[in-house]
């Protein structure tokens, strides 16, 4: 795996790592581990800079007190420094960086399920793709990257992990997330059923309010299984402001920055709404503009969404070894970003995508080599780009399994016309080498 860069970390793990980073060299070779940037987390949050705002309590939700903005987080004795892995090696199973004067830097990767990232974005063939897998308490199993130098993709390509980091696609459907959060939040009821003509793969102007050609009636819960355009923009458009999708974004960890001792910021995800509501709004909701996300925000994202609320903050060192003596990475940082009922409801509707709705074909397939008792909760998304070249971004976030949510998956891929693998059947194969009965 080359070029794993600019992962968030724990300030627990930031103050190991920049204490034992002063006498550690760059190199600039390439090896199996490049690249890794571990940067200070800002005073704002751990991971993603938003900046704090006291959160409306929403009428109907839930009958928790509302959540709170985050406070500000104090700043490391010291900054942290660059450290470049590029001579990270995989040592009595488990990934490490020497880090020299006999210190060592333990990576969270999980081997089998890194090899099995690797291998499956590999296999995609496609020119960008990228894969991140992660448990409930923030520790990274997998962090994968992979492009070619040929726009139609092909055998011969190159690790590239920055792409698992960097913001490089639209989210697609995978915002329609945001929006159903956000619906929530505004007392809409998953069940609530709304009356619908078209919407397959556009958003039009007569779709937001009623009509004669209305022909079918479906509820909240449908349309994000479905990924139904039209439904979720009705929706948006009656109950929700441009405000209110910006709020639940940032809450949600896909519309914020991480910021380095340098001033440069690498973001999450971006967003840019239009103010007034309309049908362009609409579209934004539904994943057709604004929104743009990285692997690591898609991975965020789910696995908020999985802990019923609860943001934890990413890691990829477990501990520093300085001779004998090993300095761990303190416990991870949470906190409860969005209301426990409302993710909840999200995380429920998310089930439907891979049981009957956009992934059930994957998720039902004889492939399928999940055991039947394990459900899974997810959200593709696909739409397509110009930039660099002509792609259709194929996406998947989410969970598994859904009852007792062990790991979060986030994978994109970047495919051609001629295409090999999807985002779900990669998320699918990496879920089975992550729920493995070894790792259970």
């Amino acid at each position: 795996m080359r070029q794993l860069v600019a992962v968030g970390l724990s300030l627990s793990v930031l103050a190991v790592i920049s204490y034992h980073a002063k006498a550690s060299k760059s190199a600039g070779s390439a090896s199996e581990l490049t690249n890794v940037t571990l940067a200070r987390a800002p005073s704002l949050g751990p991971l993603t800079a938003r900046a704090p705002m006291a959160r409306r309590a929403r009428v109907g939700t839930t009958s928790e007190p509302p959540v709170a903005a985050a406070a500000p987080v104090p700043r490391a004795a010291e900054p942290a420094r660059a450290l470049q892995l590029d001579r990270a090696v995989l040592r009595d199973g488990r990934y490490e960086l020497d880090l020299g004067r006999h210190r060592r830097a333990l990576l969270t990767l999980e081997p089998s399920v890194q090899a099995a990232a690797e291998k499956l974005l590999r296999q995609t063939r496609a020119p960008r793709s990228a894969a991140i897998v992660m448990a409930m308490d923030g520790k990274i199993l997998a962090l994968a990257g992979r492009r070619t130098e040929s726009p139609t993709g092909g055998k011969d390509g190159t690790a590239d992990a920055s792409l698992a980091t960097e913001i490089w696609a639209p989210s697609a459907s995978i915002f329609k997330l945001v929006t159903a959060t956000a619906l929530v939040r505004a007392g809409v009821s998953p069940s609530k059923r709304v009356c619908f003509h078209g919407g397959v793969r556009s958003v039009m102007e007569s779709n937001l309010a009623d009509s004669p050609r209305d022909n079918r009636c479906e509820d909240l819960s449908f349309a994000v299984a479905h990924s139904q355009n039209a439904i979720i923009a009705k929706l948006a458009h009656q109950h929700l402001s441009a405000m209110d999708l910006t709020l639940t974004a940032r809450d949600l960890g896909v519309a914020g920055e991480l910021s380095d001792d340098n001033g440069l910021a690498r973001a999450t995800g971006t967003l840019e709404l239009p103010a007034d509501k309309g049908v362009e709004l609409a579209k934004a909701a539904a994943g057709f503009r604004g929104a743009r996300l990285s692997v690591l925000g898609g991975a965020m994202l789910a696995t908020t969404l999985a802990n019923r609320g609860i943001e934890t903050t990413p890691t990829v060192v477990a501990a520093v070894l300085d001779g004998t003596a090993v300095r761990a990475a303190g416990p991870p940082r949470k906190r409860r970003v969005i209301e426990a009922k409302v993710a909840s409801a999200v995380a429920d509707m998310m089930v439907g995508t891979c049981r009957e709705g956009s992934a059930a074909k994957a998720f039902r397939s004889k492939e399928n080599s999940l055991p039947r008792e394990i459900q899974v909760a997810g959200k593709t998304g696909t739409i397509s780009g110009a930039e660099p070249f002509p792609m259709e971004y194929s996406w998947f976030v989410g969970f598994a399994p859904a009852d007792a949510p062990k790991v979060a998956v986030a994978v994109l891929v970047g495919n051609t016309d001629n295409w090999w693998l999807k985002g779900h059947t990669v998320a699918r194969e990496l879920l089975e080498a992550a729920l493995a009965p070894a790792r259970r």
